[in-house]
């Protein structure tokens, strides 16, 4: 079965299998077959949590079984805005940001991956809440729609993904909380 090549203005490994995945918009958050929804407390402003988004270097040390962010988009980062995440283990999946409004949200979709049958549809969306007080509030969702042996697997080990998943934001807490002041 052969996927639709990348769109033309979207960067990718050409040295990788290109998987697409079906489009998406902001509705992803609220209609995908899977969503997680997590709120947590984070101990810095809303704009140093934006500049630890920004920071590809960051994204390792908080994400368990990202290997490399790369921006593949120049500054000033906005809507239309791509990424490529590489995990353990060589998945890449390419990004395009729907939204990204620092120091308050930002959301991406993926448009391909490297790996088949893991994907339909993938977005996370981030909304920021300012105290005022040099601490934040992050609410962070993920949504998707699984599909070939994922579909198939997801109702059992989506409880052990919601926990996975819920360390991310106990990680970004304490790895926001060793940086300098």
């Amino acid at each position: 079965m052969n996927s639709p090549a990348p769109p033309p203005d979207k960067p990718h490994n050409p040295d990788k299998p290109y998987v697409a995945c079906a489009p998406s918009d902001a509705t992803l958050y609220e209609q995908a077959q899977a969503r997680f929804t997590f709120s947590q407390a984070i101990p810095v402003s809303a704009e140093v949590l934006f500049g630890v988004f920004e920071d590809p270097e960051s994204w390792p040390r908080w994400v368990h079984g990202i290997g490399e962010v790369i921006w593949t988009s120049p500054r000033p980062y906005g809507v239309g805005t791509t990424r490529t995440v590489i995990f353990w283990g060589g998945m890449e999946v390419y990004e395009d940001f729907l939204d990204f409004d620092p120091p308050r949200s930002m959301a991406f979709v993926f448009y391909g991956t490297s790996q088949a049958d893991v994907f339909g549809r993938f977005g996370e969306r981030y909304v920021v809440q300012d105290h005022g007080d040099g601490t934040c509030t992050l609410t962070w969702t993920v949504a998707f729609d699984p599909v070939g042996g994922f579909a198939k697997v997801l109702w059992l080990i989506k409880p052990m993904m919601r926990l996975n998943l819920r360390s991310y934001m106990w990680r970004l807490a304490r790895y926001c909380k060793r940086l300098p002041a």
